[in-house]
């Protein structure tokens, strides 16, 4: 397995449902969340500019499976992994815990996009700035 990458976040009463387990749709934030983390940790964003304008990593994939419900005011140590790097989509694997107790684990693939302001997204390799900090791993 490639880089890693841990954020810890404490489980918001927004986060949860009736029962104070975290709704199911919050997971996926976590890992969006500790996504951007991550390429702040590397002096990226998960939006750049160049002199040819914005460009980005929109979502190819999303998976979640949950394993374990967390609760209220519980911290979730949410590990990421870099899987792969084809140098067109990067894949990060996600673990979710509660102290030693699993209660998630998914996977994002992520490709990059030029976002011009005249016409849709289309995709594009990954930037050289980006492949020093994320390699390829391939």
């Amino acid at each position: 397995m490639g880089q890693s990458f841990v954020n810890v976040r404490r489980v918001e009463f927004a986060d949860t449902d009736l029962a104070g387990f975290v709704h199911f749709s919050h997971y996926l934030r976590y890992m969006e969340e500790t996504e951007y983390a991550f390429l702040r940790s590397l002096g990226l964003d998960v939006i750049l500019d160049d002199e040819r304008g914005k460009l980005g990593f929109p979502r190819y994939e999303s998976l979640c499976r949950y394993l374990s419900p967390a609760r209220y005011g519980q911290v979730v140590d949410v590990t990421l992994t870099v899987e792969s790097n084809d140098g067109k989509r990067i894949a990060y694997a996600f673990d979710l815990k509660v102290g030693e107790r699993k209660v998630a684990e998914g996977r994002l693939v992520v490709v990059c996009c030029r976002f011009p302001a005249d016409r849709e997204p289309f995709a594009i390799p990954i930037p050289d700035r980006v492949l020093e900090r994320i390699p390829l791993t391939v």
